[in-house]
Protein backbone atom coordinates (compact mmCIF):
# COMPACT_ATOMS: atom_id res chain seq x y z
CA UNK A 1 0.00 0.00 0.00
CA UNK A 2 2.69 2.33 0.90
CA UNK A 3 4.68 1.33 -2.27
CA UNK A 4 1.05 2.28 -4.36
CA UNK A 5 0.89 5.39 -2.69
CA UNK A 6 4.65 6.91 -3.25
CA UNK A 7 3.77 5.77 -6.75
CA UNK A 8 0.77 7.77 -7.00
CA UNK A 9 2.80 11.07 -5.59
CA UNK A 10 5.55 10.52 -8.00
CA UNK A 11 3.35 10.39 -10.85
CA UNK A 12 1.01 13.25 -9.94
CA UNK A 13 4.26 15.56 -9.28
CA UNK A 14 5.70 14.44 -12.64
CA UNK A 15 2.33 15.67 -14.32
CA UNK A 16 2.65 18.43 -12.99
CA UNK A 17 6.19 19.08 -14.23
CA UNK A 18 5.11 17.91 -17.68
CA UNK A 19 1.96 20.51 -17.43
CA UNK A 20 4.69 23.39 -16.28
CA UNK A 21 6.51 22.69 -19.09
CA UNK A 22 3.77 22.37 -21.89
CA UNK A 23 2.56 25.23 -21.19
CA UNK A 24 5.67 27.37 -20.94
CA UNK A 25 7.14 25.73 -24.52
CA UNK A 26 3.43 27.14 -26.07
CA UNK A 27 4.19 30.48 -25.34
CA UNK A 28 8.14 30.54 -26.34
CA UNK A 29 6.85 28.79 -30.03
CA UNK A 30 4.06 31.94 -30.02
CA UNK A 31 7.02 34.15 -29.21
CA UNK A 32 9.23 32.55 -31.81
CA UNK A 33 6.38 32.67 -34.13
CA UNK A 34 6.55 36.02 -34.08
CA UNK A 35 9.86 37.42 -34.22
CA UNK A 36 10.39 34.83 -36.89
CA UNK A 37 7.40 33.59 -38.78
CA UNK A 38 7.37 30.70 -41.30
CA UNK A 39 7.93 31.57 -44.74
CA UNK A 40 4.96 29.87 -45.47
CA UNK A 41 3.05 32.35 -42.78
CA UNK A 42 4.17 35.57 -45.20
CA UNK A 43 4.91 34.34 -48.50
CA UNK A 44 1.99 31.93 -49.32
CA UNK A 45 -1.14 32.37 -51.24
CA UNK A 46 -3.72 34.61 -50.15
CA UNK A 47 -6.23 32.76 -48.20
CA UNK A 48 -9.89 34.60 -49.29
CA UNK A 49 -13.34 34.37 -47.63
CA UNK A 50 -15.99 34.91 -49.90
CA UNK A 51 -20.23 34.74 -49.13
CA UNK A 52 -21.15 36.08 -51.94
CA UNK A 53 -20.47 37.27 -55.30
CA UNK A 54 -18.85 41.04 -55.06
CA UNK A 55 -21.80 42.53 -57.54
CA UNK A 56 -24.07 43.23 -54.27
CA UNK A 57 -25.12 46.19 -52.70
CA UNK A 58 -22.74 46.46 -50.19
CA UNK A 59 -18.96 45.10 -49.82
CA UNK A 60 -17.01 44.29 -46.91
CA UNK A 61 -13.14 44.16 -47.51
CA UNK A 62 -11.09 43.24 -44.77
CA UNK A 63 -7.81 43.58 -45.36
CA UNK A 64 -4.28 43.30 -43.07
CA UNK A 65 -3.16 40.32 -41.09
CA UNK A 66 -3.63 37.85 -38.34
CA UNK A 67 -6.27 39.50 -36.62
CA UNK A 68 -8.42 40.60 -39.30
CA UNK A 69 -8.35 36.84 -40.25
CA UNK A 70 -9.44 35.89 -37.02
CA UNK A 71 -6.50 33.84 -35.48
CA UNK A 72 -7.32 32.77 -31.79
CA UNK A 73 -10.97 31.99 -31.83
CA UNK A 74 -12.14 28.48 -31.11
CA UNK A 75 -15.12 29.39 -33.84
CA UNK A 76 -12.81 30.67 -36.85
CA UNK A 77 -15.11 34.07 -36.78
CA UNK A 78 -13.00 36.87 -35.26
CA UNK A 79 -14.21 40.46 -35.25
CA UNK A 80 -14.33 40.39 -39.75
CA UNK A 81 -16.86 37.45 -39.61
CA UNK A 82 -19.06 38.79 -36.56
CA UNK A 83 -19.59 42.24 -38.24
CA UNK A 84 -19.99 40.53 -41.62
CA UNK A 85 -23.05 38.59 -39.98
CA UNK A 86 -24.08 41.54 -37.92
CA UNK A 87 -24.17 43.61 -41.92
CA UNK A 88 -25.86 40.67 -43.73
CA UNK A 89 -28.53 40.57 -41.52
CA UNK A 90 -29.46 44.49 -41.98
CA UNK A 91 -28.45 44.97 -45.32
CA UNK A 92 -29.32 41.54 -46.87
CA UNK A 93 -27.25 41.69 -50.01
CA UNK A 94 -23.85 41.92 -48.76
CA UNK A 95 -20.77 40.32 -49.75
CA UNK A 96 -17.93 40.02 -47.26
CA UNK A 97 -14.15 38.86 -48.58
CA UNK A 98 -11.27 38.84 -46.24
CA UNK A 99 -8.08 38.91 -47.99
CA UNK A 100 -5.95 39.61 -44.45
CA UNK A 101 -2.69 37.70 -44.73
CA UNK A 102 -1.32 35.68 -40.79
CA UNK A 103 1.58 37.03 -40.63
CA UNK A 104 1.78 39.90 -42.52
CA UNK A 105 3.69 43.11 -42.22
CA UNK A 106 2.95 46.51 -43.18
CA UNK A 107 5.45 46.51 -45.83
CA UNK A 108 3.57 43.19 -47.49
CA UNK A 109 0.22 45.61 -47.36
CA UNK A 110 1.45 48.22 -49.03
CA UNK A 111 2.39 45.61 -52.14
CA UNK A 112 -0.81 43.25 -51.41
CA UNK A 113 -2.81 46.74 -52.13
CA UNK A 114 -1.18 47.59 -55.61
CA UNK A 115 -2.09 44.16 -57.36
CA UNK A 116 -4.88 44.98 -59.68
CA UNK A 117 -7.40 42.31 -57.95
CA UNK A 118 -6.91 44.03 -55.06
CA UNK A 119 -7.74 47.28 -56.29
CA UNK A 120 -10.84 45.97 -58.22
CA UNK A 121 -11.78 44.55 -54.67
CA UNK A 122 -11.21 48.06 -52.68
CA UNK A 123 -13.35 49.75 -55.65
CA UNK A 124 -16.45 47.88 -55.14
CA UNK A 125 -16.18 47.87 -51.43
CA UNK A 126 -18.40 50.20 -49.21
CA UNK A 127 -16.13 49.24 -46.16
CA UNK A 128 -12.73 48.71 -45.91
CA UNK A 129 -11.90 46.78 -42.39
CA UNK A 130 -7.94 46.71 -41.82
CA UNK A 131 -5.33 45.82 -39.17
CA UNK A 132 -1.67 46.31 -39.96
CA UNK A 133 1.42 47.04 -37.26
CA UNK A 134 0.87 44.22 -34.76
CA UNK A 135 3.98 42.50 -36.61
CA UNK A 136 5.83 45.14 -37.69
CA UNK A 137 6.05 46.58 -34.13
CA UNK A 138 6.62 43.65 -31.59
CA UNK A 139 9.10 41.45 -34.99
CA UNK A 140 11.17 44.78 -34.80
CA UNK A 141 13.13 44.10 -31.50
CA UNK A 142 16.07 41.00 -31.12
CA UNK A 143 13.73 39.88 -27.68
CA UNK A 144 10.43 40.82 -26.35
CA UNK A 145 11.60 40.77 -23.07
CA UNK A 146 13.85 43.37 -23.44
CA UNK A 147 12.58 45.57 -26.50
CA UNK A 148 15.01 47.49 -28.33
CA UNK A 149 13.91 51.30 -28.17
CA UNK A 150 16.19 52.16 -31.09
CA UNK A 151 15.15 49.23 -33.12
CA UNK A 152 11.46 50.45 -32.38
CA UNK A 153 11.48 53.69 -33.16
CA UNK A 154 12.92 53.20 -36.60
CA UNK A 155 10.46 50.58 -37.38
CA UNK A 156 8.03 53.23 -36.44
CA UNK A 157 9.31 55.64 -38.95
CA UNK A 158 9.09 52.84 -41.86
CA UNK A 159 5.59 51.79 -40.35
CA UNK A 160 4.79 55.55 -41.20
CA UNK A 161 5.70 55.47 -44.23
CA UNK A 162 3.75 52.06 -45.32
CA UNK A 163 0.52 53.29 -43.74
CA UNK A 164 -0.03 56.59 -45.43
CA UNK A 165 0.93 54.54 -48.84
CA UNK A 166 -1.27 51.83 -47.99
CA UNK A 167 -4.18 54.67 -47.12
CA UNK A 168 -3.61 56.66 -50.15
CA UNK A 169 -3.27 53.53 -52.41
CA UNK A 170 -6.57 52.24 -50.81
CA UNK A 171 -8.60 55.92 -51.39
CA UNK A 172 -6.88 56.49 -54.38
CA UNK A 173 -9.23 53.50 -55.44
CA UNK A 174 -12.24 54.56 -53.62
CA UNK A 175 -12.37 57.50 -52.44
CA UNK A 176 -16.23 56.79 -50.94
CA UNK A 177 -15.60 53.67 -49.24
CA UNK A 178 -15.27 53.93 -45.27
CA UNK A 179 -11.89 52.83 -43.91
CA UNK A 180 -11.82 51.23 -40.14
CA UNK A 181 -8.46 51.10 -39.36
CA UNK A 182 -7.88 49.68 -35.89
CA UNK A 183 -5.19 50.71 -33.52
CA UNK A 184 -3.16 48.66 -31.57
CA UNK A 185 -2.86 46.89 -28.40
CA UNK A 186 -0.81 45.19 -25.75
CA UNK A 187 -1.08 41.79 -26.12
CA UNK A 188 2.06 41.26 -23.30
CA UNK A 189 -0.18 43.21 -20.33
CA UNK A 190 -0.01 40.19 -18.17
CA UNK A 191 3.57 39.72 -18.65
CA UNK A 192 4.88 42.69 -18.00
CA UNK A 193 7.37 43.41 -20.71
CA UNK A 194 8.68 46.39 -19.50
CA UNK A 195 8.11 49.42 -21.89
CA UNK A 196 5.58 47.49 -24.06
CA UNK A 197 3.10 50.00 -23.24
CA UNK A 198 4.87 53.13 -24.34
CA UNK A 199 5.80 51.73 -27.24
CA UNK A 200 1.96 50.66 -28.48
CA UNK A 201 0.88 53.87 -27.08
CA UNK A 202 3.49 55.90 -29.57
CA UNK A 203 2.27 53.68 -32.46
CA UNK A 204 -1.42 54.55 -31.52
CA UNK A 205 -0.21 58.38 -32.04
CA UNK A 206 1.05 57.63 -35.24
CA UNK A 207 -1.98 55.91 -36.47
CA UNK A 208 -4.27 58.52 -35.24
CA UNK A 209 -2.30 61.06 -36.93
CA UNK A 210 -1.88 59.72 -40.35
CA UNK A 211 -5.73 58.57 -40.38
CA UNK A 212 -6.54 62.10 -39.94
CA UNK A 213 -4.89 63.55 -43.18
CA UNK A 214 -7.34 61.38 -45.10
CA UNK A 215 -10.78 62.14 -45.34
CA UNK A 216 -13.02 58.89 -44.57
CA UNK A 217 -10.68 57.33 -42.73
CA UNK A 218 -11.66 56.13 -38.78
CA UNK A 219 -9.25 54.71 -36.29
CA UNK A 220 -11.05 52.10 -33.97
CA UNK A 221 -8.89 52.50 -30.81
CA UNK A 222 -8.33 48.64 -29.35
CA UNK A 223 -5.91 49.68 -26.35
CA UNK A 224 -8.12 50.26 -23.59
CA UNK A 225 -9.79 46.63 -24.54
CA UNK A 226 -7.45 44.86 -23.06
CA UNK A 227 -5.45 46.64 -20.97
CA UNK A 228 -7.00 45.76 -17.31
CA UNK A 229 -7.51 42.11 -18.03
CA UNK A 230 -5.20 41.18 -21.03
CA UNK A 231 -5.76 36.48 -19.90
CA UNK A 232 -9.13 36.75 -19.92
CA UNK A 233 -9.73 38.34 -23.73
CA UNK A 234 -6.41 36.86 -25.53
CA UNK A 235 -6.04 33.53 -26.90
CA UNK A 236 -3.78 31.07 -25.32
CA UNK A 237 -0.58 32.33 -27.34
CA UNK A 238 -0.47 35.29 -25.71
CA UNK A 239 -1.02 38.00 -28.82
CA UNK A 240 -3.94 37.10 -30.25
CA UNK A 241 -7.39 37.60 -29.08
CA UNK A 242 -9.75 34.68 -28.04
CA UNK A 243 -13.60 34.90 -28.95
CA UNK A 244 -14.47 36.80 -26.31
CA UNK A 245 -11.50 39.54 -27.22
CA UNK A 246 -12.85 39.26 -30.79
CA UNK A 247 -16.70 40.44 -29.82
CA UNK A 248 -15.48 43.32 -28.25
CA UNK A 249 -13.45 44.15 -31.00
CA UNK A 250 -16.80 43.48 -33.21
CA UNK A 251 -19.15 45.20 -30.89
CA UNK A 252 -16.62 48.59 -30.96
CA UNK A 253 -16.73 48.71 -34.57
CA UNK A 254 -20.12 47.86 -35.45
CA UNK A 255 -21.32 50.81 -32.71
CA UNK A 256 -19.32 53.11 -35.39
CA UNK A 257 -20.29 51.74 -38.43
CA UNK A 258 -23.70 52.54 -36.53
CA UNK A 259 -23.23 55.84 -36.52
CA UNK A 260 -22.61 56.71 -40.59
CA UNK A 261 -25.23 58.20 -41.96
CA UNK A 262 -27.96 55.33 -43.11
CA UNK A 263 -27.04 53.41 -40.90
CA UNK A 264 -29.09 54.39 -37.54
CA UNK A 265 -30.42 51.83 -35.17
CA UNK A 266 -33.79 52.29 -36.55
CA UNK A 267 -33.13 52.93 -40.45
CA UNK A 268 -33.63 49.38 -42.37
Amino acid sequence: MRNRKKFYQLFLYALAVCSFVLLGAGFTMAVDALIRPSKSNITGQLAVQTDAPPATDSMLLGLGDSLTRGIGDSNGQGYFGLVKQKLQAKHGRLSAINLSVSGQTSTQLAEQVKKTRTKRLIQQARWVVMTIGGNDLFRSTDRLQQLNPKQIEQARIRYERNLRAILSDVKDANPHATVFLFGLYNPFGDVNIQGANEHVLKWNESITQIAQSFNGVVVIPTFDLFQLSPGQYLYRDHFHPNGEGYQRIADRLLQIISDQPGEGKNSQ
